[in-house]
């Protein structure tokens, strides 16, 4: 297991993952699709945009391994 934070951006303003979540590196991107797509439903009930959020996932050392646009996860499968 391997330590990743997921870190929201949203155009220049970072709300940092400081605790982050063990798991699998394979599991890594689908988890952050899960989660996004928990936030882009509960912004849909609260008509809210969620039009230039990000997930930006690091590491545990903070190396930058994937950048996720909340706005793609409803597509992805």
């Amino acid at each position: 297991m391997t330590g990743f934070h997921f870190h929201i951006r949203v155009a220049e303003v970072v709300d940092p993952d400081y605790e982050g979540i063990e798991i699998q590196a394979k599991d890594c991107v689908a988890e952050a699709i899960a989660v996004a797509r928990r936030i882009v439903a509960e912004a849909i009930m609260l008509d809210t945009s969620v039009g230039d959020m990000t997930f930006e996932i690091t590491d545990c050392e903070g190396k930058l391994v994937a950048e996720l646009p909340f706005r793609c996860c409803a597509r992805l499968q």
